[in-house]
């Protein structure tokens, strides 16, 4: 079986995702994907650096992925962070779509159980990969907290990012995330 778990920012996707992992599935996360994509010298980090210019670039030619989250949910400049990270999804999604499509192929034939976590479903056309979506939420007080506590960032960046993330239309379950982990566990222990 092929899980999508998705959600806006500070829900719990990849807390779910774990939980999952503690059940032997395995888990392939779009954020991790993009980080990997994001190795020097491949295409993807020289398409990224040819347009957004070698600033971005940290030690070693890493990309300096804090230098490039404040272009994109730049507070100052927002039409043109929005922009910005349309362009910045172009270079990414298609390439993290490839790679999971690979690693789908490769697990389906091992007969894998495989869970996708990404918080841009519909921009990654989760559903075509997957057999069920999973939506994680979370009260946008909730959500904010945990951001904030996560990766120390201005709540108008953390709502920027939340913003941007649309839930998909017609998800198979629903659970909320809004009280303890035992709480969360046990309502994931029941998805099907």
């Amino acid at each position: 079986m092929v899980l999508g778990i998705t959600g806006k920012s500070g829900a719990g996707k990849h807390t779910a995702a774990e939980f999952f992992a503690q059940k032997q599935w395995v888990v392939l996360d779009a954020d991790k994907i993009a980080h990997y994509l994001y190795r020097p010298y491949t295409h993807v980090w020289k398409t990224i650096v040819e347009h957004f210019g070698e600033g971005i670039l940290g030690k070693n030619d890493l990309i300096n992925r804090q230098k490039l989250s404040q272009i994109v949910f730049d507070e100052k400049n927002p039409e043109q962070a929005a922009e910005e990270r349309k362009a910045l999804n172009a270079i990414v999604h298609p390439a993290i779509r490839v790679y999971l499509e690979e690693q789908i192929h490769r697990h389906f034939e091992r007969k894998t159980n495989l869970v996708l976590v990404a918080a841009l479903a519909e921009e990654l056309e989760l559903r075509k990969l997957c057999d069920k979506i999973l939506l994680v939420k979370a009260d946008p007080e909730v959500a904010f907290k945990r951001i904030q506590a996560r990766d120390s960032i201005s709540r108008p960046m953390a709502e920027q990012r939340i913003r941007d993330q649309a839930e998909p239309e017609n998800p198979d379950q629903v659970i909320e995330n809004n009280g303890t982990l035992q709480e969360f566990y046990r309502a994931l222990a029941r998805v099907k």
